[in-house]
């Protein structure tokens, strides 16, 4: 409890990469936002290291993640306080395995399902693919809300049931990304995530 406590304290507060100052306000953040989700769209081969808080209304899970993401294949490695202590999702647009700490593998048409069967905890890694980036998922039309702020980047989201709230951006190279991330949907399932390192890869 001590350590899921501190884990939500640092979430709260602004522990992470140094803050990247901000520059002068765009003139037309509208404009600004339709140049920003071209390169965040071409941004296809990235590694990004963290931590995820996972709570639901009676449990919550404290996960280090790292994830690796080259074209349409990823490779996410979980791990954390549920029973199998280590989780590895790889996969591509044909399907996902899922591999636990006694090297078993499971396969599945798609990752949420399949960490939920597995471990218990219920993280949108689909959409998160593109909300991680600062994109609303195109795999829905139901984007109810969204919010940009006075540099053109997306800082609030609701699309799907799910509401999404970029924190913090950081630099990265020449591009912004986010670094800190609460999401929640209204069947109580909260999950924030906060970077501690980005990198692009070429």
């Amino acid at each position: 409890m001590k350590r899921l406590l501190g884990f939500c304290l640092l979430l709260a507060g602004c522990a992470g990469a140094p803050p990247t100052p901000e520059p002068e306000p765009v003139a037309s953040p509208e404009i600004t936002w339709q140049s920003r989700q071209l390169q965040l769209n071409a941004l296809q081969n990235w590694q990004l290291s963290g931590r995820v808080m996972v709570s639901n209304e009676e449990d919550a899970w404290q996960l280090n993640v790292i994830w690796q993401q080259h074209d349409d294949n990823y490779d996410i490695k979980i791990s954390g306080p549920f029973g199998m202590g280590k989780v590895r999702l790889q996969g591509s647009e044909d399907g996902v395995f899922l591999y636990d700490g006694d090297g078993h593998a499971y396969y599945a048409q798609e990752p949420d399902s399949l960490l939920l069967e597995h471990t218990g905890i219920f993280m949108p890694v689909t959409s998160l693919y593109y909300w991680i980036r600062g994109l609303p998922d195109p795999a829905t039309d139901d984007v109810q809300i969204s919010q940009l702020d006075a540099w053109g980047r997306l800082i609030h989201l609701r699309q799907d049931g799910w509401s999404i709230d970029m924190k913090r951006y950081v630099q990265v190279d020449t591009l912004q990304l986010p670094d800190k991330l609460f999401i929640r949907n209204d069947k109580g399932i909260e999950v924030r995530m906060l970077v501690e390192a980005w990198k692009i890869k070429n």
